[in-house]
Formats: C-alpha cells, sequence, structure tokens
C-alpha cells in the first residue's frame, strides 16, 4: 500500500536555505551603502561587476559562446551546423556524437532506435546493456523540462528523434550548477533546446528520401509577434528499413514528434505554456556472431538443445549486416514520451526575479518479443511482453536577488512519479499445469518469468547558487544542494497473475528471483560545489570546478524487486575539474571562435549492475564502483567569412575501483566496458556563393577509439577489446535565394549526404554471450555500424 513520505527533511532544507540567502543578502546590503531613492533606475556599482543572472543557464536557452567561456563549468553547445553530421534521418543519439566526451551507439539509420549515450563515460540509454555499470546517469531535458522517468532514471533516444525541430543542445560534463539540476545529474546533463516562438511570422517545410527507404517530412509554423503573443507549431515524421536485414525482413522503425509553445510578454516579465509528444517504434534485431560455429544455424535448435540443419549464422558466412529471419526471431520496441510543461518568469523588483517551470510527463516503453530460435522446439518462453509506463508532474521554484557584489538563485523542486513495470514471458503451444489442469500460456496466464510492481517516488530539492564577482575577471561560484528521494515499492506479482502456469499454479511475489516484497526508503544528502573562473586576458581563461551529486538506487522496480531495501544506497558522484577557456569575437583568422580544454576526474559509486539473462528477468546483479579520468578539446572557429571549421578530441581511462560479480569474485582495477579509449571528429564547411546561389560542400570525419568488451558469461568487464574505426562522411548543400522564387518562398535548399563516404565495414559494438540468444555461451556477438548512406532532402523557408 503506498504510504504517505516525509516531508521533514526538505522542511529543515527549505528554511536553512532560506536562512542562508537572508544571511548572505543582508551581509551584502550591509557592507554597501546605497542612495535610497523611488525611481526606478538601477544602482551602479563601480566596484566588481553586477551579473546580469546566474553565471550560466543551460535549461531556458543555448547558452552563447561568451556565457560558455565565462562560466566556472565545462559546457558543449551543439548548434544547427554541428547537428547537420547526424544527416536528416538521424535522432538525439547521431546529433549528440559530435561534442568532445560523448559517445553513441546505435543499431539503426533513424531516430525511432535506441542509442547508448555517454558522456565521459556516464551513460544512458538501452541500444546495449551489457555491463552496463553507470546507465542512468546522465539528466535529459527538453526545454528544461525532465524526460528521464525518476524511478529507473534511463532515457531512451526515441523521445527525440526528429532534430529539424530543435535550436540547439547544451551538454554539461558533470553535475553542473545546482540550479540546473534534476534528479539524475551525477555524470553530466543534456538540454534540447527546442525552436522558439518568434517576434517575425515564418514557416518551413521539408522532406528527404534515401538509402533503406528511409523518408521523412518536417515543418515548422510561427505566429509572429500578436499583441503580445507569439506561438511556433513544429512537427515532423520519419520511417525507415534498416541495414541490418534478415532474409527478407528489413528491420523497420518508424518515429513522430510534434512541438507546440505560446509565449506571451508582459512588461518585466513573461509566461508560457508548452506541449510535446514523441514516439519511436522499432524492431530490434540481436547481435550477429562474429565468428562461425557449428551449433549456431540460421534455423534455431530443437528440443535436445542441437542445432536444426541450415546454414550457420555468423557475420564471416551469412553476412556481415545479415540478421536472423523473421520466423526465428523479433523484437518490436515502443518509446513515447507526452509534455506538458508551463513557464514563468516576473522581475517583482528591480534587482529579485522569480522563476516558477510547472510540468507533468507522461512515459512508457513497450516490448514485444518473439524467439521461435530457442523457444519454438522447446520449453521455453516463445513470446515476451514488456510494458513500463510513468507518470510525473512536479514544480520548481527560485529566486534570483542581484546584490552589488553578486547574484544569488535560491529555491528548490518537488515531483511525484507512478512507474509501473510488466514483464511477462509464455508460451502458448506449452501447456502447464493450473490447480491440476492443464492450460496454455497466455497473457492472463504466464507459464514463464512474470514480474509485475509498481514504484511510487517523491523527490524533493533546495538549493543555494551564488555567484560571486569581486572584480570584472573572476568569477567564483559557490553552491549548496540538499536532496530528498522517497520510495515506495510495491510487488504486485500475485494480484496480477493469481495463476501462474510457472510454479505449477502457485505464484508468491515473482518468480526467478523477482520475490522481495513491499518496502519503502528514504534518502537525504547534501551536495557541496564550488567553481572560479579567471580571464587572464579579456579571451583567455582558466577555470576549475568541483561538485557532487546524488540519484535514487539503479533500476526502480527490478532492483527493489531482487534486491533488500536495507541493502540500498543512492549512486553518487564527485567530480572536479580544471582546464581552460578562449573565446575570440573577431581577430584576423578568428571569427567567432572558442576554444577549450580540460581535465576531469570522476568517481562514481554505489553502483547497481544488472547482468541480463535473456527469456528471463533480471536474475543476477554486479556491484561495484568506478573512477574515470581524462582529457577534452574542442576548437570551432569561421577563419574567413565562408568557412566554418570546428574539432573536438577526447582521452579517457575508465576502471573499476571496486567490482564484484553476482557470484563474489572481484575485478578491481578492471577497465570498465564499453568506453573508447579516445574519440574524435573533424569537420569544415565552405560556402561558395553566385549568380543568387549558394553552394556549401561539407567534409567530415569521425572516430572512435578501441574500447573494452564485457563478458556477459561470467559477468565481469575483460580487457579485450573492439577495434578502433574512423568514419568519413560529406554533404553538399545548394540554398536557391528568393529572386528565383515565387513570392513568399524565401529560400529553397537542397541537400545530399553521403554518410560513411569509404564504405567502411566495422562492429559499433560487441560482448561475449552468456548463450541466451543462441544457446552456445562464449560466443563474441556484435552490432555493425552503418554502411554507406545517401539521402537527399529538400527544404523550403517561407518569410
Amino acid at each position: 500500500m503506498y504510504k504517505k513520505l516525509p516531508l521533514k527533511p526538505l522542511l529543515v532544507a527549505i528554511a536553512a536555505t532560506g536562512a542562508l540567502n537572508i544571511t548572505v543578502m543582508a551581509a551584502a546590503q550591509a557592507g554597501v551603502t546605497a542612495p535610497t531613492t523611488s525611481a526606478p533606475t538601477h544602482r551602479i556599482i563601480n566596484v566588481g561587476r553586477v551579473s546580469a543572472g546566474l553565471a550560466l543557464n543551460t535549461l531556458d536557452k543555448v547558452p552563447t559562446k561568451k556565457e560558455v567561456f565565462e562560466s566556472t563549468q565545462s559546457v558543449k553547445v551543439i548548434g544547427k551546423k554541428q547537428m547537420e553530421t547526424a544527416g536528416p534521418a538521424g535522432g538525439a543519439g547521431q546529433a549528440l556524437a559530435v561534442a568532445p566526451g560523448v559517445n553513441t551507439q546505435t543499431d539503426s539509420p533513424a531516430g525511432g532506435s535506441r542509442t547508448t549515450i555517454s558522456i565521459n563515460g556516464m551513460k544512458t540509454g538501452w541500444s546495449n546493456i551489457a555491463g552496463n555499470a553507470n546507465d542512468g546517469t546522465v539528466m535529459v531535458t527538453f526545454d528544461g523540462v525532465p524526460m528521464v522517468d525518476p524511478a529507473y532514471g534511463v532515457w531512451g533516444s526515441p523521445e527525440v528523434p526528429q532534430m529539424s525541430m530543435i535550436k540547439g543542445i547544451a551538454v554539461t560534463y558533470g553535475p553542473g550548477y545546482p540550479v540546473n539540476r534534476w534528479f539524475n545529474n551525477i555524470g553530466g546533463s543534456i538540454n534540447f533546446l527546442p525552436l522558439q516562438p518568434t517576434a517575425k511570422a515564418g514557416a518551413s517545410i521539408g522532406g528527404f528520401y534515401g538509402s533503406f527507404n528511409t523518408r521523412g517530412v518536417h515543418f515548422n509554423v510561427r505566429t509572429g509577434n500578436i499583441d503580445g503573443w507569439s506561438a511556433i507549431l513544429a512537427g515532423g515524421m520519419t520511417s525507415a528499413g534498416n541495414y541490418l536485414t534478415g532474409y527478407g525482413f528489413n528491420n523497420p522503425s518508424n518515429n513522430y514528434a510534434y512541438y507546440a509553445k505560446v509565449i506571451k510578454k508582459f512588461h518585466g516579465g513573461h509566461f508560457s505554456f508548452g506541449a510535446y509528444a514523441a514516439r519511436g517504434v522499432a524492431y530490434r534485431p540481436t547481435g550477429i556472431p562474429v565468428s562461425p560455429n557449428s551449433n549456431v544455424t540460421v534455423n534455431g535448435i530443437n528440443a535436445n538443445g542441437n542445432p536444426n540443419p541450415g546454414p550457420i549464422y555468423s557475420q564471416q558466412t551469412t553476412g556481415f549486416y545479415t540478421t536472423l529471419p523473421y520466423s526465428m526471431y523479433w523484437k518490436e520496441a515502443f518509446n513515447t514520451s507526452y509534455i506538458l510543461y508551463s513557464k514563468f518568469y516576473d522581475h517583482l523588483s528591480r534587482n529579485l526575479t522569480l522563476h516558477n517551470l510547472l510540468w507533468y510527463r507522461h512515459g512508457s516503453r513497450e516490448h514485444l518479443h518473439y524467439n521461435y530460435y530457442t523457444g519454438g522446439y522447446s520449453n521455453v518462453a516463445l513470446n515476451q511482453y514488456y510494458l513500463a509506463k510513468s507518470d510525473t508532474y512536479g514544480d520548481k521554484l527560485y529566486f534570483t536577488e542581484h546584490l552589488p557584489w553578486n547574484t544569488v538563485s535560491f529555491g528548490g523542486y518537488f515531483l511525484n512519479n507512478k512507474y509501473n513495470s510488466l514483464l511477462e514471458f509464455y508460451n502458448p503451444t506449452q501447456a502447464g499445469l493450473i490447480n491440476g489442469a492443464p492450460a496454455y500460456g497466455s497473457l492472463a496466464v504466464p507459464n514463464g518469468d512474470s514480474h509485475s510492481s509498481y514504484m511510487y517516488m517523491t523527490d524533493l530539492a533546495a538549493f543555494i547558487q551564488d555567484d560571486i564577482q569581486p572584480v570584472s575577471n573572476v568569477r567564483i561560484t559557490p553552491g549548496l544542494r540538499v536532496v530528498t528521494f522517497n520510495t515506495n515499492f510495491v510487488n504486485n506479482e500475485a494480484a496480477q497473475f493469481p495463476l501462474n502456469g510457472y510454479n505449477n499454479g502457485v505464484n508468491s511475489y515473482g518468480t526467478s528471483g523477482d520475490r522481495q516484497p513491499n518496502s519503502s526508503t528514504n534518502f537525504t544528502d547534501v551536495e557541496p560545489s564550488i567553481g572560479a573562473n579567471w580571464q587572464i586576458t579579456p579571451n583567455v581563461a582558466v577555470y576549475a570546478n568541483y561538485s557532487t551529486a546524488y540519484k535514487a538506487p539503479a533500476g526502480a522496480t527490478g532492483t527493489y524487486a531482487h534486491m533488500l531495501a536495507s541493502s540500498l544506497k543512492p549512486q553518487s558522484s564527485s567530480q572536479y575539474q580544471f582546464g581552460v577557456k578562449a573565446y575570440v569575437p573577431h581577430d584576423g583568422l578568428l571569427n567567432r571562435a572558442s576554444f577549450g580544454a580540460n581535465y576531469y576526474h570522476l568517481n562514481d559509486t554505489n553502483e547497481i549492475i544488472p547482468i541480463p539473462v535473456v527469456s528471463h528477468l533480471y536474475s543476477e546483479f554486479a556491484s561495484g564502483s568506478s573512477t574515470f579520468s581524462g582529457v577534452n578539446l574542442y576548437f570551432e572557429d569561421d577563419p574567413l567569412y565562408n568557412i566554418h571549421i570546428f574539432s573536438n578530441l577526447s582521452f579517457e581511462k575508465a576502471v573499476y575501483s571496486n567490482y564484484v560479480n553476482p557470484h563474489g569474485v572481484s575485478y578491481d582495477g578492471m577497465p570498465v566496458s564499453d568506453v573508447p579509449a579516445q574519440t574524435a571528429n573533424i569537420g569544415a564547411y565552405y560556402q561558395w556563393y553566385h549568380a543568387g546561389v549558394v553552394y556549401e560542400p561539407r567534409i567530415w570525419w569521425q572516430y572512435t577509439g578501441a574500447q573494452n568488451i564485457y563478458n556477459n558469461n561470467t559477468g565481469a568487464p575483460t580487457n579485450q577489446k573492439l577495434p578502433a574505426f574512423g568514419i568519413w562522411n560529406a554533404a553538399l548543400r545548394v540554398n536557391v535565394g528568393h529572386q528565383y522564387l515565387f513570392a513568399g518562398l524565401h529560400k529553397l535548399s537542397v541537400n545530399v549526404d553521403v554518410l560513411n563516404l569509404l564504405n567502411k565495414q566495422y562492429n559499433s559494438y560487441q560482448y561475449i554471450s552468456g548463450g541466451g540468444y543462441y544457446g552456445v555461451a562464449g560466443q563474441m556477438l556484435a552490432d555493425p555500424g552503418m554502411p554507406r548512406a545517401v539521402y537527399v532532402s529538400l527544404e523550403g523557408h517561407f518569410a
């Protein structure tokens, strides 16, 4: 039964925050005497500098290069030019790959498929999960609104499948400022800022077609300013086949996203209402054996566990990109997200502003899974059904006070979340005994493993963030946040399935280790942080920061169903960074040029690491702590008015300071799996104008270094490596000016993208199997990267 959650820790935190803020304000006002006046003019301070706002706001706008330069944090902004490297069909996962220290892995050419994303080794996403120790440690927001389910903590990239409506992406490395954090920023954060309403009316519409029968359309319409009101409506949809095909089945996907926002401006502030809906559906093929094994054919195994006659299945024998036939195996994954939100901003006085965000999100993940490969000839489950759905609402309220020496933001948020998880395996061709009578498996009466549970969660936070500028070229940003995570877990297995053919009709709190009873937890933690930025010249700054952050125990209901609640602890990180930044608006060949280089060191503790067992629940867990350290560098410049160049480079070392597998074996000091030792990209765009037409050729190179492979058979990391790979890409855009077009059409763009220009054959992911898919343990399975793909797109812009 749902229990009332304690609010006392938050009340204490809010009281402490308010008292601290009053103390800071009183001290500042006591130290500076300002003239008394009733005129609505701002005071002039001759010592130091009054900040226009918090050091860096990554949630409400795309930070400018100058704002990033002046901040004490490591932030990378991906603008429209670099987002284009994803191609017209690419989604969030593909677009993020150009940021330093960011690695992405997917198995589809379009945005409807799931992607694993890591920032300096800290991950989110579901593309592959074998040994994924750090999943759910990156916060993802849309227009500043949380898209991540608080209970599970992992974000699905199909929630942002349409990049045409995204204005920019802000990537924060590490927890970031307390004022910008939500509930799982321990490894970093990503904010997708959509197109915003504009002062002038306009519209655009476009479409594309390309390899693998990929096609899509997108649009946006802007009303312009009408008596202080302005609005935008945008959307898009894509459908695609896949380069991974299985004997006539092309593992298709489709996705859509729609977004609307209305803003009303008034004297001193504004308020807005927004809505967003997105859905991605994709068939997810299994990993392909790298090398042949006579016990693995394309036709599955018989009741005795022996292979049925047929071609031996592997990349070397049946084809590098060949998947199993549809009649043998398929898995269809659905990801959905609906968001409603409202923002309010007001100058309560000349120095005090109010910020409020109210939001609601419904999200769901659904799997339909058919496995005749091992289930057709035996008593193994033939079908899987999985549905995880989440409803979250919350409010974030804070104030910003401009003081003579500093700017202080203080406030907090609350959220309530209901998470429901349902998973069942069944075989309608096999009969089990229910009360002594035979009954065939079904959704109502599964005869394989099953799980049903609820998680009720309340997260609370109070924070104070200071931005002190004692002199014009120094910024110091101390911060403090108090967080509480309150959970109530309800094992609903017996109520959901009073009869279960898996255990002769007896069902008591689940199967396959999923037996923990109802429980509740309450965690409260304090997160201090501090940063400093010293501009040693007007264009060069050195900076450093330190922060700690916490999140609720990973895994949501699966964790609470398998483990004693008394054994759980919040996952936490502590990180420090130091580096140098440069920003040059204009100086010779440096135009809007930005450069950054930093070293980071992050400790991630209290990790809960799931060990997947195919056709069963997560029946095993490892535990550990890991350390990530490395260097990130970036450079971006317009050396000439018609040339744009960019480059990003990262070096990383990731090791387990502690790792104990489910059998109690220690692997301390082993490398963290699936973290590339290096990542890099470099690109150049050139524009040539002739007779009212602009030609823009583009070329870029993406490199992913060697990464260690996980052994799902032993439940442990290894020193075996997936080889490095580098991919060349090219594109050509032709922009036709309005003089050649009909009235109202301002610009027409034709674009040709060629991804993987040299058609390099490579695997983007590999792991050692425990034998669940093909019945043979120890095989190396792989997801191939995309071969050459060509897309042609057309877009019209209306003034």
